[in-house]
């Protein structure tokens, strides 16, 4: 398996925990929401406060991925949009392929 394959799927397993997040703030109408960082580094144990609305507009795209500012990856992804606190990613090559067969959603 490839590095950018292996780091596709960290980033894939990250967000599948993001999913139940959503859903759970969903079931329980909260709005404020602690999210894990999407990026490649398997010990990343770092948060990003969202709410369930801008969560969503992260995941308008099967390649787009949350993760902390200064957890971007070059090479395998490119900044979309940037905020004092985190970054939506898009993915390219190897990774989007990842990112699009493991979303979670239709």
């Amino acid at each position: 398996m490839s590095r950018d394959r292996r780091r596709a799927e960290n980033e894939a397993a990250f967000r599948a925990i993001n999913e139940s997040i959503a859903a759970l703030g969903r079931r329980y109408g909260t709005q404020a929401l602690e999210f894990v960082c999407e990026c490649s580094d398997p010990d990343c144990t770092e948060r990003v406060s969202l709410t369930g609305a801008a969560y969503e507009r992260v995941r308008a795209e099967a390649t787009y991925f949350l993760v902390v500012t200064g957890h971007e990856a070059a090479g395998i992804e490119r900044v979309v949009r940037r905020e004092p606190t985190f970054s939506i990613v898009e993915k390219g090559g190897e990774a989007a392929e990842v990112a699009a067969s493991t979303d979670p959603r239709p």
